[in-house]
Formats: structure tokens, C-alpha cells, sequence
């Protein structure tokens, strides 16, 4: 579903000119967000995002900053930068009905966490459903001086790889 007031764009490489970038926390494949098998994800309502099918089995800090988890079932991570930026990532609503089993949480339900940290580690063997790709949607929260967000369809490897690139609001 394509949305005219979105500002994620999809690209097979990324500008080299846009220098704000935010690293992949996960192995993954990246999708549009109407990928996800998960209703809510898929329909827009999360916000504008993307869907990341997990091939690894642990989700990193892209960047250092301050860590937020709602609860032990995957739901609204939030990581904020001290810049501001703040991105959220939710694993599919059903991980609730696990009651956190499958996750290993490496750090607290809020911490100061650095560039690179690892923070959990998931068993998607436990949290996946028949017939269907297990991963997560990953959004920027919308901030006044994002003009707009492009992203490299494709594999991305957890910290190497740029999942995401930002260009500002000119000033």
C-alpha cells in the first residue's frame, strides 16, 4: 500500500550523500511493511515502517543512547538518541501470548546502552508460527527536522550494514 505522505523511501542502494545513517541492529532481510503476516503491522496504523524477516538470533544497539522496553513479550522497544532521534521496534503482537518465553533479555526494562550492545536474544524457533516468517517492524518515530528516510531493499547484516539513511530539514 503505498502512502503519498510517507517519508521512507525504498532504494537498492543508498545515496552516498545522505551521511546520517543508522546500522541494521538484526540480520535480516528488509521488506515494506505490507510484507509482515502480522494485520496490525502490515495495515499502517504502527506508523510508517519497515518489516525486517530475522535470520539472526540477536538484536543489537545500532546506536548509543537510551533503551526502553515496554515488557518482556517484545512489544514498543523504543532506543532514543541524545540527539533526539528515537527508533522503535515490535516483534508481532502474538510474542504476547508467549509471556516472554523465547526472549533473553541482556539488559533491563530501561539502560544506557552503547553502540553495538547486544540486548536480546530471541528463539525464533519458540516465537514463530507455521508458515509464516518471523521478524519485526522498525520505524523512526516522526521528528520535525526528518524531511525524509530511505532505506536499501535487501539482506543487511546486524552493524555493518546501513539499514537506514536521513536527510534533514534544511535549515
Amino acid at each position: 500500500m503505498f502512502s503519498p505522505f510517507s517519508l521512507l523511501h525504498w532504494h537498492t542502494s543508498l545515496d552516498p550523500q545522505l551521511k546520517l545513517r543508522i546500522r541494521s541492529p538484526v540480520d535480516a532481510f528488509s521488506h515494506n511493511r505490507i510484507a509482515s503476516s502480522d494485520a496490525l503491522m502490515a495495515s499502517g496504523l504502527q506508523g510508517d515502517g519497515l518489516w525486517l524477516e530475522l535470520r539472526g538470533t540477536t538484536l543489537y544497539s545500532p546506536f548509543g543512547g537510551l533503551f526502553h522496553r515496554k515488557n518482556q513479550t517484545g512489544q514498543h522497544l523504543l532506543l532514543t538518541h541524545s540527539s533526539g532521534l528515537k527508533l522503535a521496534l515490535d516483534f508481532p503482537l502474538y510474542c504476547q501470548h508467549k509471556h516472554g518465553v523465547g526472549f533473553h533479555w541482556l539488559v533491563g526494562e530501561q539502560a544506557n546502552v552503547q553502540a553495538g550492545q547486544a540486548l536480546l536474544h530471541y528463539d525464533k524457533a519458540l516465537l514463530s508460527q507455521p508458515g509464516q516468517s518471523f521478524g519485526l517492524f522498525l520505524r523512526i518515530v516522526p521528528h520535525p527536522k526528518i524531511q525524509s528516510i530511505h532505506c536499501r531493499s535487501g539482506y543487511h547484516q546486524a552493524l555493518q550494514d546501513d539499514l537506514l539513511a536521513i536527510q534533514l530539514v534544511s535549515a
